[in-house]
């Protein structure tokens, strides 16, 4: 069994977000472009933190923001910039896959993943 880190899980995510844009499945987009997001974070989160609660290894979703805020060391505007994508995917995740009366469509995954793109920007430099 292959080990992964969370930078890859994050990376590999996108590219499937991407994947399923073009093959017309946006709802599987949208959630896969915000758990590209979520790993990514969760990656810079884990360098100071690695104890969270449910003996799990990560944030919990809805909490990831408070993580982003009081434990990493980014600066306060990617902080901020962070937050609210990751916010604003989670809330589009949830869309699609709880919420079958929402509209996703290419529009709103190209958002996603455009949303999960600044994210591996914001925190790398870079996206892949």
């Amino acid at each position: 069994m292959a080990v992964i880190s969370w930078h890859e899980m994050s990376e590999d995510n996108l590219r499937a977000a991407r994947i399923l844009a073009r093959s017309g499945q946006y709802r599987s987009a949208a959630t896969r472009s915000y758990y590209s997001a979520y790993c990514a974070i969760t990656e810079e989160i884990r360098k100071h933190i690695t104890v969270f609660p449910y003996g799990w290894n990560n944030p919990p979703h809805l909490r990831v923001t408070n993580y982003i805020y009081n434990n990493t060391t980014l600066s306060p505007v990617k902080k901020s910039n962070i937050a609210l994508l990751i916010d604003t995917l989670r809330l589009f995740r949830e869309d699609a896959d709880y919420r079958p009366s929402e509209d996703i469509d290419f529009d709103r995954a190209k958002d996603c993943i455009r949303d999960a793109m600044q994210v591996q920007i914001e925190l790398w430099g870079y996206c892949v």
